[in-house]
């Protein structure tokens, strides 16, 4: 729209906006403060290596970006009326938040992988990197920064806590954007205004009143500017620690994928005329996801995948969910103009989301599943792939209020009424076990519908927390020590 704010996108950590698709390997360091002298120190040294938004003509070669929870924030030493400016839900943290999000069962935070089941992370550092040796590389200059001994306390600077690394799959001999469960990932993410595009197709915006799609303002996802009603949302105080920062979800998310190929397998045997040349097994898998293996929508290729990630579609034509059923992942997750009001009660609920996978792919067996459930495969490391080896995706979403991603996980992933599917959870991601999930036939074919019943858990979360992502402005300000309210 014109008038609006210019994106400082040179002040703005720079994978909130754009994606890092040349960057194969990752890693999640995580640390705590030992005190707030010292957390400074960490923060002065590391700011020159932050990647900001601006890139110019040529991506950066590797990046590093910065993270602080609310407890890091107070072992930093902000003021009490600093700290209290900040959303409550960033002030609780994920762990309190746990049942809001469905976060029970086995993904109860006690059972948590460690240091997420026990304490909260005040620091997370983000390396990017295009290959593992350049990742290391970088990874070891963190950890000499943070090993620096502070004078003031004879210890380092801060405490190392188990840190988590990740790395596009690599999928017969290629590195893959796929995750675990075989379908393609990240392609769908909004289009920002503001932001360099990222190609025709990449991203998508939000239904306009002419049937097309419009980029969302830059407010809905950074602080400081409007957001789809105009408004600028709530900031911390003082506001130049808030402007051109953002909160980051960080979820650690397991994926049982024996367990959902088993389910596939044995569900899509009760199909009936599957489409020829579709296996019905692949056939299933869409309708859960929404999308085929390849990124095809259904709502465009309900027949077969067309190596076609379009995203400028709708669900406004297939409201029965004739061609992607209403309880689909990537339905339930954004959708888009099928809850009515022209798209509009769907246009604030969007997250940048950039995951990435970790763990080895457990290739598929050539002749079925064995007996004990195990692969028959070897590994890319050269052994057997394990069922029971940790597997899943480091879910990260970024939006200027966390409340956006509480509904998005609370009401539609974790409850399916405003998708006409009463209490049934997102078939993929939700929470409970025995869920179910309502597959349409169709006459035109013979196929009669599938009511998918006994729905095991295929993704337990195993840790998470809720993060502020300052601008490059604010990580200095808190550097020196010199926030102040007024």
């Amino acid at each position: 729209m014109n008038g609006d704010p210019v994106l400082e996108l040179s002040d703005i950590q720079g994978n909130i906006l754009r994606g890092y698709r040349r960057f194969t390997f990752a890693k999640f360091m995580l640390f705590r403060i030992l005190s707030p002298d010292a957390g400074r120190k960490f923060l002065q040294r590391l700011i020159p290596f932050v990647t900001p938004g601006e890139w110019g003509d040529t991506p950066p070669r590797g990046a590093l970006h910065i993270g602080i929870s609310f407890e890091g924030l107070s072992a930093l030493g902000l003021p009490s009326e600093c700290l209290a400016s900040f959303p409550v839900e960033f002030q609780e943290g994920m762990k309190a938040r746990a049942r809001r999000l469905g976060d029970i069962g086995s993904s109860d935070p006690k059972y948590w992988d460690s240091p997420w089941n026990t304490q909260r992370v005040h620091v997370v550092v983000m390396v990017y990197a295009g290959s593992d040796k350049q990742r290391q590389a970088h990874c070891d200059q963190v950890s000499a920064i943070a090993q620096d001994v502070n004078p003031a306390a004879d210890a380092p600077l801060m405490e190392a806590l188990p840190h988590q690394k990740a790395q596009w799959l690599k999928i017969n001999g290629k590195r893959s954007r796929k995750e675990h469960f075989g379908f393609e990932d990240g392609i769908s993410n909004p289009d920002v205004e503001g932001v360099p595009d990222n190609g025709p197709g990449v991203d998508i915006g939000n239904p306009d009143d002419r049937g097309m799609f419009r980029k969302i303002p830059a407010g809905e996802f950074i602080l400081g500017y409007p957001g789809e009603g105009g408004e600028v949302a709530p900031m911390p105080l003082p506001h130049a620690l808030g402007r051109n920062g953002t909160y980051l979800v960080i979820r650690k998310l397991e994926q049982d994928v024996e367990g959902f190929r088993r389910f596939v397998e044995e569900q899509s045997k009760l199909l009936k005329k599957v489409p020829n040349g579709v296996k019905p097994e692949d056939f299933l898998a869409a309708k859960m996801f929404g999308r085929w293996q390849d990124g095809s929508p259904l709502v465009i290729h309900p027949e077969r995948p067309a190596g076609d990630r379009h995203n400028e579609f709708k669900y406004g034509d297939d409201l029965a969910g004739a061609a992607c059923p209403l309880g689909a992942h990537v339905r339930r997750a954004n959708p888009r103009d099928s809850l009515g009001f022209d798209g509009k009660l769907v246009s604030r609920r969007r997250l940048i989301r950039r995951g990435i996978a970790y763990g080895d792919y457990l290739p598929e067996p050539k002749n079925g599943h064995s007996p004990n459930g195990q692969a028959q495969l070897q590994s890319p490391r050269g052994r057997k792939p394990r069922e029971s080896d940790p597997r899943g995706v480091m879910f990260l979403a970024f939006n200027a209020g966390l409340d956006q991603f509480e509904f998005v996980q609370g009401a539609w992933i974790s409850n399916g009424d405003d998708f006409h599917q009463g209490n049934d959870m997102d078939p993929i991601a939700g929470s409970r076990c025995n869920r179910r999930m309502m597959i349409p036939g169709d006459e035109t074919a013979g196929r009669p519908p599938l009511l998918c019943h006994d729905i095991p858990r295929f993704v337990t979360t195993k840790g998470g927390d809720y993060f502020f992502v300052p601008s490059l402005t604010a990580l200095r300000l808190m550097a020196s020590g010199q926030v102040r309210v007024s």
